[in-house]
């Protein structure tokens, strides 16, 4: 879908003998293809100077209309939109007051003035009325499956607002539940601060100061803690999986209840330290050993 979304912006004309149509988006075209109202052999042109027919176009319709459409597949195809042309043509002079349902199943509904699941139901609708004719191959009726949810697809992608990135500021003042993820904060002088519930993620803290720091339910996963020093430190419910304590100060820290998972205790003091029901599942326990699966407060 990648492919496909990044030339919508381009505007094509479409030639068939000496008439000109355009000019037209990517994806307007794939619909129009979708609906029988492009032949394969149309020409194509972003210039109005060199002309090429679609099948010498893989990057303006999806790969897909090549590999699995042969000749034969396409000449159904074609007769199958004939008819179907035949059928809008005969509805042209009447009011259109039939519901969505039965005015998608004839053709009349352009793909874009539909929502989502008004595109799913004629979906469903084009693939009954495959099924329903008595030459129609697999093959065939899943490229129309395909492309049909290609399109929908792409619909629904272009709707979609940009979501919102909450800008992080690593130089706002510690406090409850701030949001410090990524931040660099090396050799940061944050003892006796409240950081209750923070997020602190992938941060690095080497050589930080957190002696007795209130850090209890706070997020700290795979940040680099080495050299730090945390003593006294309340990290309880804590989430420190994968983080970095080679070498850390923990004497008299409290990780009751901690995630410490895959954690690298390597070289640090954990004299005085609880360890009341912590996870510490494959973590590298301060002697180097790889605590099992299931330790549950002490490296087994």
């Amino acid at each position: 879908m990648t492919s496909i979304l990044s030339d919508l912006d381009q505007l094509w004309y479409i030639r068939r003998g000496t008439v000109v149509r355009g000019p037209f988006t990517q994806e307007k075209i794939t619909q129009f293809l979708l609906l029988g109202k492009i032949k394969i052999d149309d020409e194509f042109s972003l210039d109005h100077k060199r002309w090429q027919i679609a099948t010498q176009l893989p990057e303006l319709l999806s790969l897909i209309v090549f590999e699995q459409a042969e000749d034969a597949l396409w000449q159904q195809h074609a007769v199958e939109k004939k008819d179907w042309g035949a059928q809008r043509e005969a509805l042209k002079n009447k009011p259109r007051q039939q519901p969505y349902e039965q005015a998608a199943r004839d053709g009349m509904v352009e793909l874009e003035s539909l929502t989502p699941a008004e595109i799913e139901i004629s979906v469903a609708d084009n693939i009954e009325r495959l099924h329903k004719g008595k030459q129609v191959s697999r093959p065939l009726v899943g490229f129309v499956v395909f492309s049909l949810l290609s399109v929908m697809i792409i619909m629904i992608y272009l709707k979609q607002p940009e979501p919102e990135i909450a800008a992080i500021d690593c130089t706002v003042a510690a406090s409850p539940r701030v949001n410090w993820n990524n931040c660099q904060m090396e050799a940061a002088l944050l003892s006796g601060k409240n950081l209750m519930g923070a997020a602190m993620q992938n941060m690095n803290l080497m050589r930080a100061d957190l002696t007795n720091s209130q850090l209890s339910n706070a997020d700290l996963s795979f940040s680099n803690l080495s050299a730090s020093v945390l003593s006294g430190a309340d990290l309880r419910q804590a989430v420190l999986v994968g983080v970095s304590l080679r070498g850390a100060d923990l004497g008299g820290a409290i990780f009751d209840g901690a995630d410490l998972s895959y954690a690298d205790f390597r070289g640090a003091r954990v004299s005085g330290a609880s360890f009341r029901g912590v996870k510490l599942d494959k973590a590298k326990w301060v002697d180097g050993r790889l605590c099992a699966i299931a330790s549950l407060g002490l490296c087994q």
